[in-house]
């Protein structure tokens, strides 16, 4: 469905200036400069060409517009130059005085002589009414604001959107009790309130819309910033929509298409983040579980590993300890064997001594033998013999043992090692006996 935008918030003053009512800008130029801009294609097919100041007007298409004045029998006429649209301005704002308008250029009372329009439609509404749109508009616009008041128009190609500049010189009539026509020149007497002007929207919707246009019938909730008036209280009443504002909105509402686009694709991808940071917190989180069991396990091995530490240490220390003592074993046996050596040297000579002793006393039993005529060494021997054998027989286990020693080193010829004699000095009698 499509939609029309009507604006009325230019005027232009007697005194050639020219407000406002959407913004504070104020200039001067007055009917000329005002023609000079919306009857800019008249001027660039006579060579006059002006640069404008609007940065979306394209000079290529301005050869396309078209513009329109009313002549002085009230005939629609293309202009052959921009002066056609003045003398008609000028007509009807004499028309005026000669009934009588008051006209100041005085501060204040600085009069409205010209109150531009500007209607849009979308574009295709304009294609599906491309040969009659225009002047379908022109005839509500005389309709809604006097045929007469409604000198001039041009539709403008050669910017972003298509649209129509009016132009409405605001001339009321009245009728005297005597019939005497009067005119003012009041634009506050076609702009009462903003409810009127929401009406004259309205009533171009509804009109085109008798005539089978698709367009919208109400007010779009973005024409609530619309073009307006100020009251006389200076109160500024704003409704209406200029097709720059079309423009800027429409430029706005891609922007916030983009915008929201953007935005999307941000939630995307931060859905996709979040989705990312789950994952890695949940694998972190498996991570951590795992890092902590092995840590238990390791805490288990380390504790394992301080007992066989705790052992080993003991062990060492017990082994030290038995260093120590086989160290003061050796030491005291070494002490022992010193004193053994001695004891030994002792020994030898003691077992010598007797060894001659022996001898000595064998050959004191020969004289006696002799000298008493009877065998005393045989006794003596057969005694000893006799004594030796019970006496082995009453020996330990460890004498036993060392007497087996004994008989062994001898065998091997360790005659003269003297701890063979430490074993059992008794018996040199019966060695000797044995040697003799």
């Amino acid at each position: 469905m499509g939609y029309l935008s009507f604006d009325a918030s230019v005027k232009i003053h007697q005194s050639g200036r020219f407000t406002s009512t959407k913004t504070d800008k104020t200039g001067f130029g007055g009917i000329n400069g005002y023609i000079r801009h919306i009857d800019r294609g008249t001027d660039k097919k006579n060579g006059c060409e002006v640069n404008h100041s609007n940065p979306d007007i394209d000079s290529s298409c301005t050869l396309d517009n078209e513009s329109y004045y009313k002549d002085s029998n009230g005939v629609w006429q293309e202009t052959a130059t921009s002066k056609d649209m003045r003398d008609a301005v000028n007509r009807r704002i004499e028309y005026a005085k000669k009934h009588k308008a008051r006209i100041s250029d005085k501060g204040k009372n600085d009069t409205v002589i010209v109150r531009p329009l500007i209607v849009q439609l979308d574009n295709d509404t304009i294609e599906q009414h491309k040969e009659t749109w225009m002047w379908d508009v022109m005839k509500i616009t005389e309709k809604l604001f006097g045929k007469e008041n409604i000198v001039g128009f041009s539709i403008h190609k050669d910017e972003t959107n298509v649209h129509l500049h009016i132009i409405f010189v605001p001339c009321h009539e009245t009728q005297t009790r005597t019939g005497e026509t009067k005119c003012t020149l009041s634009q506050t007497k076609f702009f009462k309130n903003p409810k009127q002007l929401a009406s004259i929207h309205r009533l171009y919707r509804k009109e085109l819309c008798d005539q089978c246009y698709d367009i919208e019938l109400e007010n779009k909730p973005i024409e609530e910033h619309l073009a307006g008036y100020t009251d006389s209280n200076g109160v500024w009443h704003q409704q209406g929509l200029t097709p720059d504002q079309m423009k800027e909105l429409s430029s706005k509402m891609l922007n916030l298409q983009i915008g929201e686009l953007n935005m999307k694709l941000r939630q995307e991808e931060m859905d996709k983040l979040e989705q990312a940071m789950k994952q890695m917190q949940e694998a972190a989180k498996s991570n951590q579980a795992q890092l902590e069991k092995d840590r238990a396990e390791l805490d288990t091995q380390q504790a394992l590993l301080d007992n066989q530490k705790a052992s080993v240490q003991a062990q060492m220390q017990m082994i030290l300890n038995e260093t120590v003592s086989v160290e003061q074993l050796k030491k005291e046996a070494a002490e022992m064997m010193a004193k053994a050596y001695s004891m030994s040297d002792v020994c030898t000579q003691i077992i010598n001594d007797e060894k001659n002793l022996n001898a000595k006393f064998l050959e004191f039993l020969d004289r006696e033998s002799e000298r008493t005529k009877k065998p005393l060494r045989k006794l003596v021997e057969s005694l000893y013999k006799k004594f030796q054998n019970e006496r082995k027989a009453n020996l330990s286990s460890w004498n036993l043992e060392m007497l087996r020693v004994r008989e062994e080193r001898k065998k091997k010829g360790y005659t003269n090692s003297p701890e063979l004699n430490i074993i059992d000095t008794d018996s040199s009698i019966t060695d000797y006996d044995l040697t003799m």
